[in-house]
């Protein structure tokens, strides 16, 4: 049976998606930055698969699918073996590479990764260091990042380091989104809805909680409001 292309291409791009969408959720949430090298050439695979099965009508599209859930399913297995087994992982994403050590740049290593000096000063640079003499230790991850330890002298003065008490912060709680109250939110950390109510109209002047594009309560009590299309120069804080 003949299928006009104007909706068999439209449909296998929907289905295409489909699978596309739940292949990349299985395979895990890691960033573009943080893909090894073998998850990116894959991740490019899938996709240009994806593409030919919906450009080509010609093709036949289940035998498509499958070599595509193919090339998605190994990558999952293949993680299911890196979570595994140590020989396997360095065999499948390499290892880390130290390329300054005790402040000295190891040219060899820095070879063997296929990357000069230029290249270091580029990615040394990017963590905000324009001196390899403030650098103690360097370590070039699988992930193509550079990992840098500063020298001791150099870091910052915390208030451990000051015998200053300091007290706990911890992540704070949304309890509106997009104008809607988040009633399990509140339950969690033992809050009533009469009391949120008070405490946007008391402190912010909210009369009506779909004004309110976020509100985030902290541990200390101190509670952040964001109104929807308010004046930047206005919004309460």
């Amino acid at each position: 049976m003949v299928i006009n292309p104007y909706i068999e291409i439209p449909l296998r791009a929907l289905f295409s998606f489909i699978f596309l969408l739940v292949f990349a959720r299985m395979n895990g949430r890691e960033q573009i930055s943080q893909l090894t090298y073998f998850e990116y050439v894959v991740g490019i695979t899938i996709g240009s698969i994806a593409a030919t099965l919906t450009t080509t009508p010609m093709d036949p599209f289940l035998p498509g699918l499958l070599g595509m859930a193919v090339w998605a399913i190994l990558p999952y297995l293949t993680g299911i073996l890196v979570l595994k087994s140590v020989p396997a992982r360095k065999i499948i994403e390499g290892e880390p590479v130290v390329v300054i050590q005790n402040g000295k740049i190891d040219e060899e290593a820095l070879a063997r990764q296929r990357l000069n000096l230029d290249d270091l000063m580029l990615m040394l640079r990017e963590k905000d260091i324009f001196n390899i003499g403030d650098v103690e230790n360097a370590v070039f991850e699988t992930n193509g990042d550079l990992t840098v330890q500063r020298k001791s002298q150099l870091n910052p003065v915390t208030p451990a380091d000051l015998n200053i008490g300091t007290s706990y912060q911890g992540l704070p709680t949304t309890v509106v989104q997009d104008g809607v109250l988040i009633e399990n939110r509140l339950k969690e950390i033992s809050l009533s809805k009469d009391w949120i109510v008070k405490k946007l109209q008391g402190e912010h002047g909210v009369t009506d909680i779909s004004q309110v594009s976020i509100a985030q309560l902290d541990t200390s009590g101190n509670l952040y409001v964001d109104l929807i299309n308010a004046n930047p120069e206005n919004k309460p804080h």
